[in-house]
């Protein structure tokens, strides 16, 4: 089984292409040659699709790909290639679950499968820019204040001292320590400074950066968890690979990541879904992550919430849940912002897709496509953790899930495509008082609203 020191020589040795080239000579022909011979067809009517079938053929046809395409390095224009048998080898050595967080807070992400009563691993939080210590401390601490919350993503942080941080410069590396420094300040208010934090660190843009982060002093462990991206699409560069092997060389949590553009270079629906279960597996196979955050993007829209994008999320997770051990966190996106009932109604769609098709774990669902300074509350973080524990522990089916999805796409799916007026919601310092941290009345009217109306249409709650 080749090393990651073997897949590293492969990107300064393999075969020479332009970028250009490998995009329009190997992946784009590829991907429409698979998605063809393995029948890989997209239903509308059917956001939630059971078919095990569709997904088994899916996740062969993921393997076969990747064999075909390989992964293209950036930086050397050298195509790093892979061979079946170790794909099918390493998927097959892979050793299950990561161990995340220090203390009563350490928890492990285990495998789950399609009807999964077992509650999917919750993942707090978003990465969405913060405008200051003080707000970023205090989203922090209701993320932490979530009973049902087993590790967090904190917010990058938009400027030092009021100078604008630049990635790759050195105020970079002043927003990596001050964003950590404010997390775990917030997450010992919450009386939980074990949580793990698994975005690494949103201020860390650059591999410099990254390895900053885990200075002793600064605050980040070996057991939060550390995302390594791939490129859209089927791409790896020198920045991802540099942390790759730090993280990898200090024995921490890997967390190989990736947002599929769908309508992209892997085109609709089929193409996108097979190049998301592709890199499910190149993260297993090549970084040998502890877990895996996933989810697609519509490329117009910027967001995962749409009928076809819904449909790539969940035949995807049920793909992977029930073919592999490597575990996966849905991390869908939102059009809709806080204290907007379209958020909630695109937050529930997403939830549906990923608890019914086997995803280990679930992130909250960025509201307002994550683009908001400030544009974040624990409310969000409540309702995603509360609707994927609720579920998951009443056994509800992909069919039921599909059925919920199909009139819940009917109040918001027109409007994504156009938003009104208000569709990016209110900002924390709107909605939340920054001394008490209350929420305000407005918002309290309003959750408990969608809530109620939610429920009355059958999905569960916990």
């Amino acid at each position: 089984m080749p090393s990651l020191l073997d897949y590293l020589e492969r990107a300064v040795t393999g075969p020479i292409l332009t970028q250009k080239d490998f995009h329009m000579k190997v992946l784009i022909p590829n991907i429409r040659k698979i998605v063809k011979e393995f029948d890989i067809k997209y239903d509308p009517k059917d956001p939630v699709p059971s078919d095990d079938a569709l997904a088994d053929r899916l996740y062969e046809a993921s393997i076969e790909f990747l064999s075909m395409t390989g992964l293209y390095c950036a930086d050397t224009n050298r195509i790093i290639q892979f061979d079946r048998k170790e794909i099918e080898k390493g998927l097959e050595d892979y050793r299950e679950a990561g161990t995340f967080g220090e203390g009563r807070d350490r928890s492990v992400l285990r495998p789950r499968k399609p009807g999964d009563k077992n509650p999917p691993f919750c993942h707090i939080g978003t990465g969405t820019v913060a405008t200051s210590e003080e707000i970023a401390m205090a989203q922090v601490e209701g993320y932490a204040s979530i009973p049902q919350a087993n590790s967090i993503s904190i917010p990058a942080l938009s400027s030092v001292r009021g100078i604008p941080v630049v990635g790759g410069s050195p105020l970079e590396l002043y927003a990596v320590f001050n964003s950590i420094e404010a997390a775990r300040k917030a997450l010992w208010r919450a009386g939980r400074p074990g949580l793990p934090i698994l975005n690494l660190c949103s201020a860390a843009t650059s591999a410099t950066g990254t390895i900053a982060g885990c200075y002793p002093t600064v605050g980040l462990r070996p057991s939060d968890g550390w995302l390594i991206d791939f490129i859209a699409e089927m791409t790896v560069d020198f920045n991802n690979l540099n942390k790759l092997t730090f993280v990898t060389y200090i024995g921490a949590n890997v967390g190989s990541t990736d947002l599929v553009i769908l309508g992209g270079y892997a085109g609709g629906a089929p193409g996108t879904a097979l190049v998301m279960t592709t890199y499910h597996i190149a993260g297993c196979v090549l970084m040998k992550g502890a877990y895996h955050l996933t989810g697609p993007i519509d490329m117009n829209l910027g967001c995962s919430s749409t009928r076809a994008g819904t449909w790539v999320l969940s035949v995807v997770g049920r793909a992977t849940s029930q073919n592999t051990r490597y575990c996966a966190i849905a991390l869908p996106y939102a059009v809709g912002g806080p204290c907007t009932k379209m958020y909630f109604y695109e937050a529930a769609v997403s939830q549906l897709a990923a608890v019914t098709s086997g995803y280990a774990g679930i992130q909250v669902s960025h509201p307002a496509k994550a683009v908001v300074n400030d544009g974040v509350t624990p409310t969000e973080c409540l309702f995603n953790a509360g609707v994927a524990h609720g579920i998951a522990q009443s056994g509800m089916t992909a069919d039921r899930a599909s059925e919920l999805c199909n009139r819940l796409l009917e109040k918001y799916e027109e409007d994504i495509k156009n938003p009104p007026p208000g569709t990016e919601g209110k900002t924390y310092p709107e909605l939340y008082d920054l001394k008490t941290h209350k929420r305000s009345e407005e918002y309290d009217r309003l959750y408990d609203d969608v809530l109620e109306e939610l429920t009355r249409m059958g999905l569960p709650f916990k």
